[in-house]
């Protein structure tokens, strides 16, 4: 095909042809069949001829999507070069695709003519975060022609991320252990058993005046209670949650209460009262969230994405035994982010012994994990840094040196005006 005809072509008709070929229950899928067939019959050798078949099915669905990215690359499809390396479509929705960095690849695809665009492939078991990760350094290594910058800002990713992380995975153990040592001592004292909150809701215990945590100074536990105090209720009820609505589960403050509990017995009594199923499942929903406040629900659905996101990515990753045989600390960092983020948002909806126990184990295993997945990165990232800084350096004197030359030629040709 040549370059001409390929952009008479439609980009959707080669990948219908794409999914005729290696879709579900067409072409590849049949040949298999018959294939498995042949062999319980006895009768393998009588399909040799069709094997060949097998392996152009699988190159040619793949060559056909690559020319379908092209030709979307050309038209300004910001996910072309995502289609290019190889996800699917259904893999691409809703995915957030860093602008700078897929200019970069959507430019190499659309001249695949002048420039190699093998590095834009995907990898075997390479999900869609590691993709976007690895172009990020591959496309400056490509643009600087220095593959050592680019495995800089590639390693200056895994250690912003490991900082952004590691620490709040840290002080979630730490402080949910504290709480469940607390709570076990005070149920031996019934009159005075300490109440496990949420995680997340430490703000909203200043400002209500509510916090004896030892490791805020008291200057800072009064300044939070006094801004609270002064703060209108309806505001203060909409940030850190009504208080009054956590007695539906049996608490006396918003942080301790069950956002399960709660929103089930909203929609009981509302059901009760005759309401509809729809209008008892939103009066318990909107209860909840009242009760919740706007920082904690925040939380939980920043926790609930960020669980969706690594479950997502662990499908990606194919066999669980063959993406733990290609990298063992990566692939336990990303099992165990996906449980912390779980058991957080669970203790986050609804705060007891199991639920913040679950976040305090899987939060130190993240943490740990992470760290020993990207420890080499972190010992190497100072030299790397110094090659970088070299290069650099040569190269602004590469500069400086023409700018000099540069200014040398302008002053003789002024020097000649006067001659």
């Amino acid at each position: 095909m040549s370059d001409s005809s390929k952009r008479m072509a439609n980009p959707e008709d080669m990948e219908h042809l794409a999914r005729l070929l290696d879709g579900r229950g067409q072409l590849r899928d049949k040949l298999d069949e018959a294939f498995t067939r042949a062999s319980q019959l006895g009768v393998t050798d009588k399909l040799s001829a069709l094997k060949p078949i097998r392996a152009w099915t699988d190159d040619t669905a793949v060559d056909l999507r690559r020319r379908s990215a092209i030709l979307r690359a050309e038209k300004g499809d910001p996910k072309a070069a995502a289609l290019y390396a190889g996800f699917t479509a259904e893999e691409l929705k809703g995915a957030n695709l860093p602008p700078d960095a897929m200019l970069i690849a959507n430019a190499s695809v659309a001249n695949g003519d002048k420039f190699d665009t093998k590095w834009l492939e995907r990898q075997k078991g390479e999900t869609l975060s590691d993709w976007i990760q690895r172009i990020k350094s591959d496309g400056v290594a490509k643009i600087t022609n220095d593959k050592n910058l680019g495995e800089v800002v590639g390693d200056y990713i895994d250690i912003t991320a490991m900082a952004s992380t590691v620490p709040g995975a840290f002080k979630m153990t730490a402080a949910g252990t504290l709480q469940l040592v607390k709570y076990f001592k005070s149920l031996k004292n019934p009159g005075r058993v300490e109440f496990l909150k949420a995680p997340g809701t430490t703000l909203a215990q200043l400002l209500k005046g509510q916090s004896t945590s030892r490791l805020i100074p008291s200057q800072i536990r009064s300044l939070a209670a006094t801004i609270g105090s002064r703060t209108p209720a309806p505001i203060l009820d909409v940030l850190t949650g009504k208080d009054s609505l956590a007695a539906l589960s049996g608490k006396q403050w918003a942080w301790e209460a069950n956002l399960l509990k709660v929103g089930q017995n909203a929609s009981n009594l509302s059901r009760a009262t005759g309401a509809s199923r729809f209008g008892a499942f939103a009066s318990g929903a909107g209860t909840a969230l009242r009760t919740a406040g706007w920082w904690r629900a925040a939380g939980v659905g920043g926790s609930a994405v960020s669980t969706v996101i690594g479950a997502v990515d662990l499908v990606q990753e194919g066999n669980p035994v063959d993406a733990f045989k290609r990298d063992k600390a990566g692939y336990v960092a990303k099992v165990s982010g996906v449980a912390f983020n779980a058991s957080l948002t669970a203790a986050m909806i609804a705060p007891n012994p199991i639920t913040i126990g679950a976040a305090v184990v899987t939060g130190a295993v993240y943490g740990v994990a992470t760290i020993v997945d990207n420890w080499d990165t972190v010992k190497k990232f100072p030299g790397k840094v110094a090659d970088a800084g070299a290069w650099a350096g040569e190269k602004i004197g590469e500069g400086a040196g023409k700018l000099a030359d540069g200014a040398k030629s302008v002053g003789k040709t002024i020097g000649g005006w006067f001659d």
